[in-house]
């Protein structure tokens, strides 16, 4: 699809954002229907706040996803595949061995920190192979399996097992307004730094040697990538728990969609990545109600196959 088609895109996929989120708020363990829903309290108390907290998960975690791919070249990284979300989930199970809480900025403050660490060790052990994409995986993956070995070993230690199992399958049912505004203040913030440095990621994606020759400092614009990947990381596990492949298959499929274009290519990543997470949480809510699967467990199964098929584009 040419990119002079941008707008009608952007214009095809709101309306279609639109129409999903009103089912979404529609639809759940009871239904309403268009004329009561906006007045049922349920709906303004619960799934307003769980459809918002949804819209600012996928701009961070497809912002992320695209962050990692542009910083690496690598176009099968993202959080879950550097073992970033992992390093996060082992921090937060500190807490829980301490008694403190995960949810509110402690939580996303340790969650950060231990997603940095992670980060950090995937990069230093995979950069002089120029984050060659099947060693930053297998060692990516190899880390991100340690450290949730290790919060698995914490929680049930502390005998936390549900919080451990929300952690790895990610949903969006303990979502609170504490949540909510730091998810917002968080995407906020991560939004204004990514428009602020776009020309600078733009020429990253270049080529290092390209975006040194052009002025741009590297070695300090990775290690900005690497703490604002690491804060919504941190964020976004510590509310609703490690929601995998959305930043692979997000930016992906923009890509496609959009061509090259940084900003073009960042803004469909984001609306994407949001449709991707509106699709799965709905199905979630609805398909076996009143019980309901976590979205997380969704994401995992269809990216699970798209990281298959992009790993197989990618050796030929």
């Amino acid at each position: 699809m040419k990119i002079r088609k941008f707008p009608h895109q952007i214009v095809f996929i709101l309306i279609l954002l639109i129409v999903l989120s009103v089912l979404y708020l529609m639809l759940g363990e009871q239904n309403y229907s268009l004329s009561q829903f906006w007045r049922e309290s349920i709906v303004l108390q619960l799934r307003v706040p769980r459809l918002l907290a949804l819209v600012f998960v996928g701009i961070l975690l497809s912002s992320s996803g695209l962050l990692v791919q542009t910083m690496t070249g690598n176009p099968i990284a993202e959080i879950s595949t550097l073992g970033i979300s992992g390093g996060a989930s082992f921090a937060l199970a500190l807490l829980l061995v301490f008694k403190l809480s995960t949810g509110g900025w402690l939580g996303t403050v340790v969650a950060s920190l231990g997603a940095l660490i992670a980060l950090i060790i995937v990069a230093f052990l995979t950069v002089k192979s120029k984050f060659q994409p099947m060693k930053v995986v297998l060692v990516g993956t190899s880390v991100g399996l340690f450290a949730t070995s290790l919060a698995s070993i914490l929680t049930f230690y502390s005998k936390n097992t549900q919080s451990y199992f929300l952690w790895i399958v990610g949903s969006f049912s303990g979502v609170t307004l504490l949540k909510l505004e730091i998810l917002m203040a968080v995407a906020a913030i991560f939004v204004c730094l990514m428009l602020l440095f776009a020309n600078q990621i733009k020429l990253l994606s270049l080529g290092e040697e390209m975006a040194t020759s052009l002025g741009v400092s590297v070695n300090r614009l990775r290690l900005l990538i690497m703490i604002m990947v690491a804060l919504a990381s941190g964020v976004t596990v510590s509310s609703v728990g490690v929601i995998s492949f959305v930043g692979l298959m997000a930016p992906h499929l923009a890509g496609r969609l959009v061509g090259s274009h940084f900003l073009k290519k960042l803004l469909m990543t984001n609306l994407l990545g949001i449709l991707l997470l509106l699709i799965s949480d709905t199905l979630a809510r609805n398909l076996f109600k009143p019980y309901e699967f976590p979205a997380g467990s969704l994401t995992l199964v269809v990216g699970a196959v798209f990281f298959i098929y992009t790993m197989s584009q990618e050796e030929k």
